[in-house]
């Protein structure tokens, strides 16, 4: 009888310590509840990626619009971690159009993080977030210099009164940081496919990766071709420019450019 107590002990101390040992690795991960310390630069190399992939369906604040959900509320991001959660989120929704790199989910797990935890940190109902903080006069010769807005705007033409039709200041901030292409509006991302020895073909831009790029032409065919050697594809997107800026704009610029614009009243 002592004999079966003392092996029974014995092998009760082998298995807890199995247990351990097998939930060592587990035990020794980051929960859920483990806030993800953001890369600000990851997370500036991520803006780009969601202004030029994400940013037509989900927003220019990752609030979500009609054709996509508000990814600031969403669990897949909140739980995300480093990408683990928005990679095969990616990879599963048929709606996602964009192969991205791994490197490019990580960035934009960081933007994403760094976007929540902004909202976070300025629920402030007694007023709204200070972003105008800038030099208007600053902002005037970056809009005219440097930033080459007055290629394509004027305060005088498209501009004018915008501060009137935007008169919140964050939101009027992000919607040139982030701006979108309407649907079926008169300005859309255009792309010519031409195939070695045949007619170039143009039109809408539907989707396009390192593999097949799409299309759907004036008539309203829709085109789809494989990439190559032997395939040449050139897209004109009408706002490349304003995607451009993401890599160069500095906290003072994008203040000052505001401040300017809050004015075209």
């Amino acid at each position: 009888m002592r004999t079966s107590l003392v092996r029974l002990k014995a092998d009760t101390t082998v298995a807890a310590a199995l247990i351990v040992l097998m939930a060592g690795p587990a035990l020794a991960q980051g929960g859920p509840y483990e806030r993800q310390r953001i890369d600000n630069a990851a997370a500036d190399r991520g803006r780009a990626v969601y202004a030029k992939h994400c940013i037509n369906c989900h927003g220019s604040t990752a609030k979500g619009t009609d054709r996509g959900p508000d990814l600031i509320r969403s669990t897949v991001v909140l739980r995300d971690r480093l990408g683990n959660g928005i990679g095969p989120a990616l990879k599963a929704s048929a709606n996602h159009q964009a192969t991205l790199s791994a490197a490019e989910i990580v960035e934009l797990s960081h933007f994403l993080h760094q976007r929540v935890e902004a909202i976070a940190t300025n629920r402030n109902p007694r007023g709204p977030l200070p972003v105008l903080t800038g030099d208007p006069e600053a902002g005037r010769a970056y809009f005219n210099g440097s930033g080459g807005c007055s290629s394509c705007h004027s305060p005088t033409g498209d501009l004018a009164g915008v501060a009137t039709r935007i008169p919140d200041a964050a939101n009027l901030q992000q919607r040139f940081l982030f701006p979108t292409l309407r649907r079926g509006g008169p300005k859309q991302v255009e792309v010519t496919v031409t195939v070695r020895g045949q007619q170039p073909v143009s039109g809408a831009l539907v989707r396009i990766d390192d593999f097949a790029v799409s299309l759907r032409d004036a008539s309203g065919e829709y085109r789809a071709f494989n990439r190559g050697a032997n395939v040449a594809v050139t897209v004109q997107d009408p706002l490349a420019a304003h995607h451009g800026l993401l890599d160069r704009y500095t906290d003072d610029d994008m203040h000052n450019l505001t401040a300017y614009l809050a004015r075209l009243k």
